[in-house]
């Protein structure tokens, strides 16, 4: 059988498959290389609010603005058409571990309260 064509069989067929598959997951790779450093970002600016807060005594939690996060989530899910429980399970881990990083800073003593999201002080 000619597997040239991209019928199935084996020969060309499968390394062609194989290539196609490479090529896909080396651009998955990158989609999760920007994933992974989005999440920093976002831990990184929430360090930066955690100081605010310290600073000027603001209670860290926020209902209204986990509430107004989460619902932006499900919107976009909605949107485009993806599942808003995935994005609502997504949302509370990221929140989670925001606040996580936000009571680190905020009940530092006060001699660099950077530490508590990592070495770099840049949240990670």
């Amino acid at each position: 059988m000619d597997t040239s064509n991209g019928s199935h069989g084996t020969g060309s067929g499968i390394s062609a498959a194989q290539r196609e598959l490479e090529q896909l997951r080396t651009e998955l790779d990158d989609v999760d290389r920007h994933l992974l450093e989005d999440v920093r970002a976002r831990i990184e600016v929430c360090t930066r609010i955690a100081q605010v807060k310290r600073r000027h005594s603001i209670p860290m939690m926020q209902p209204q603005r986990v509430g107004f996060v989460q619902n932006r989530a499900q919107t976009y899910a909605v949107e485009h058409a993806l599942s808003p429980d995935f994005f609502r399970s997504l949302y509370d881990l990221l929140i989670r571990e925001t606040c996580r990083v936000e009571d680190l800073i905020i009940d530092a003593d006060g001699s660099e309260p950077e530490r508590a999201t990592g070495p770099s002080g840049r949240g990670g």
